[in-house]
Parts: C-alpha cells; sequence; structure tokens
C-alpha cells in the first residue's frame, strides 16, 4: 500500500483501515465463521526523468503500474468481544514477480483491554509506529520511494528512500498495547528476515547473510491541543546477522528512528530522523570507518476540499572507508492531489536530485537530475 498506518486506536493498527474499506467495498458472509470484506488499489505511473548519469535509462520516461493489488479480510467477533481474523494483500500485477502471491498474510486477535496480537507475514511494530514526513504530505509522499523506481542512486549502498526496518512481510508476531493517555507501544519479533509464507520459509537457512532473531520495539504519543494535533515516535530494532562460521562478519540491526507530525486545521507537518548504524557493513568496512548511514527529513501539506499540495526535504549520508568521500543524496520534492472521484485520485510528484558518489569510489560518480510523476490511482 502506498501510505504506511502509524496511529493505532484503542486496540488496533489495520483492523480500523481494513473495517473502513470494508464499509466501501461491501462484505459477503462466510457461511457462519467471519465476515469477508474484499477491497484493493491499482495505481498507474508516467514518468519524465533526466539525469547525469543516464546509462540504461536514456529513453527518459516510463508507463508503469506502480501497484495492483487485492485485499481480503475475514473477520468476526466472539462471545467475549474479543475481534478476530486473518487479513491478506494480494499481488496483482502482470509480471510473475508481482504475480506470485501476497505481501502480506496474517491472522490477528483484537480486545480492547489488551491488546492486538498479529500472527504472519506483516510490517513490524518499528515500521508501523514510526512518524516522520510521509505521514504529513499528500499524494505520492515525497521521498517514500517513487524517485528511486526512475533515478540511478548506484551501487554504493547510499540512502534514497525514508524507511527504517529491514524485516519487511517476513514472517513475525508481533503485539501492540492499547493506548492509555495518548501513549501506545508495540513489539515484534521476526526470527528471519528471509523467510515468510510456504514452505520455502520452512526450509529457509540461517546462515545466508539475512538477519535473525530482529527484535522491533516502537512507543508513540497522540494527542491534540485545541485545534493542534500532535504525534511523537520513538522506534528501535535490534537483529544478529546471519554467517555460515556465526562470526560477526555483518553489522547487526542497531536502527533507531525518532519523529513526530504536528497539524493545524487544513496544515501539517512532520520531520524524522533514522541512523542505521552498520547494518550489513563488513568486518572490513567497518574496520575502514565504514557506517550504514542515516537520514533525516521533513515536510509540510495544506489541504483543502478534494485538493492536497505538500513539499519535502530529505538529505541521507553513508560514511565509506578512509579516503573514499560519503555518499551523500538529497532530495527537494513537491506533491500534489486531486480527489477526482470516490475512488480515484491524481497526482504529482517533482523530486530534484542530488547524489554524490552514488558507487562508494575513490574516483567519485555523482548524478543530478530530475523525476516528474503523474500517478492515477484507483481504490475499490
Amino acid at each position: 500500500m502506498t501510505k504506511k498506518s502509524f496511529l493505532l486506536g484503542t486496540s488496533s493498527l489495520a483492523t480500523a483501515v481494513l473495517i473502513a474499506t470494508a464499509a466501501q467495498a461491501g462484505s459477503v458472509g462466510s457461511k457462519d465463521a467471519m465476515s469477508v470484506s474484499v477491497g484493493g488499489e491499482f495505481v498507474y505511473n508516467v514518468a519524465i526523468y533526466d539525469q547525469d548519469v543516464s546509462a540504461g535509462a536514456g529513453r527518459g520516461y516510463s508507463l508503469g503500474v506502480d501497484e495492483a493489488e487485492i485485499f481480503v479480510e475475514a473477520s468476526n467477533i466472539a462471545d467475549n468481544g474479543i475481534l478476530y481474523g486473518v487479513a491478506f494483500e494480494l499481488n496483482a500485477g502482470a509480471a510473475a514477480s508481482d504475480n506470485a502471491g501476497s505481501d502480506e498474510a496474517y491472522a490477528y486477535i483484537d480486545s480492547a483491554s489488551w491488546g492486538r496480537i498479529e500472527l504472519g507475514d506483516n510490517d513490524d511494530a518499528t515500521d508501523r509506529m514510526y512518524v516522520e514526513s510521509d505521514d504529513a504530505l499528500v499524494g505520492r509522499l515525497g521521498p517514500d520511494g517513487d524517485a528511486s523506481d526512475y533515478f540511478q542512486f548506484g551501487t554504493g549502498g547510499g540512502i534514497a528512500a525514508t524507511g527504517n526496518s529491514i524485516t519487511g512481510d517476513a514472517t513475525k508476531v508481533i503485539y501492540f498495547t492499547p493506548r492509555i493517555g495518548g501513549f501506545q507501544a508495540g513489539a515484534s519479533l521476526t526470527p528471519d528476515t528471509g523467510a515468510n509464507s510456504g514452505t520455502a520459509g520452512l526450509t529457509e537457512t540461517d546462515n545466508d547473510g539475512d538477519f535473525e532473531n530482529v527484535v522491533g520495539l516502537g512507543l508513540n504519543w497522540d494527542g491534540s491541543f485545541d485545534k493542534v494535533g500532535l504525534t511523537l515516535s520513538l522506534t528501535g530494532e535490534f537483529g544478529d546477522a546471519e554467517t555460515a562460521t556465526g562470526a560477526a562478519s555483518l553489522g547487526e540491526v542497531e536502527t533507531i528512528s525518532v519523529g513526530g507530525k504536528i497539524s493545524f486545521e487544513a496544515f501539517a507537518l512532520g520531520a524524522g530522523y533514522v541512523d542505521l548504524a552498520e547494518q550489513s557493513q563488513t568486518a572490513a568496512a567497518r574496520a575502514g570507518g565504514a557506517d550504514a548511514g542515516s537520514y533525516w527529513t521533513v515536510g509540510g501539506s495544506y489541504t483543502t476540499g478534494p485538493w492536497g499540495v505538500s513539499a519535502s526535504w530529505f538529505e541521507s549520508s553513508k560514511g565509506n572507508t578512509t579516503g573514499i568521500s560519503d555518499t551523500d543524496i538529497e532530495i527537494l520534492s513537491f506533491d500534489a492531489s486531486y480527489s477526482v472521484a470516490p475512488g480515484w485520485d491524481i497526482a504529482a510528484a517533482l523530486h530534484l536530485i542530488e547524489a554524490d558518489n552514488i558507487n562508494a569510489t575513490a574516483a567519485a560518480v555523482n548524478n543530478d537530475g530530475t523525476v516528474f510523476l503523474i500517478s492515477n490511482q484507483f481504490n475499490f
């Protein structure tokens, strides 16, 4: 999905989203077991781009299906008031890699008194509880990832998009507390970042360079003062690198993120900082002073009726070994959105990008350019 949900209600994050989808898409019965709701999204991008390093991207434009997914949820409420169910996010793209199954597949048990448990393939607590500029933006959400689909950021490991979690939709267990006094906490455990649904996950090895025993922790506070809304978050993700010998040859996961959002009537402002520490860096690289990098971002928006506009600034830096300059990326993004009709939105985004030493080499290769996007998004 394009936007991540970052606020859990009294006990639920995803349930509110899925129930809202069900209200729009309608639901059907599943005998006497659960009610089933179906929804989905389709996003079509037209991209025009220009950049200094254009090898392999000289055409300068692209047409693409950015998202094609079907959402299915089945849920019910037990006699004791506990909500339970399953949810799936199914790929529907024509390409084999997009049509191989589901992005997310999990079960949940949700209680207003003790919180929510999720079991299966879903984003972890670190990702779900983090708040930053993306949550204040409109349309394609600034540096949320689209620019990297068309711009060549090289092989130097530079950070070109927002994100604070390495587990993705790997199989995990997640717990969220109820929200009390504005505060809510979350935690997740991912045994292996390379394992998800299906028999392949059962045979996933623990010495192939993925990460294991990854714990995601999150805390946020959500409240308001008169007409001013405020959300603050602090998250951490920690895990071990998998190696054949058990030696510490790769940097472990030690990611810290802090961010927030403030809103007043039609205006919103968000900011965040993420430090990836030495994640995935080899022992030799770490000894030479390299790190996985960090980024900060800030952005604001204004919405009125069906219209919305926003602007954001993203800046990242990854330290390379001694004698090699850092890999630095700066992205200035302007976004606009318009709700044409129920279930149909049009968005435009302009990214102005400067990327230095994109391949992390002694003789630095720099890439500057622009990416312009027009997106049609259909939700049902």
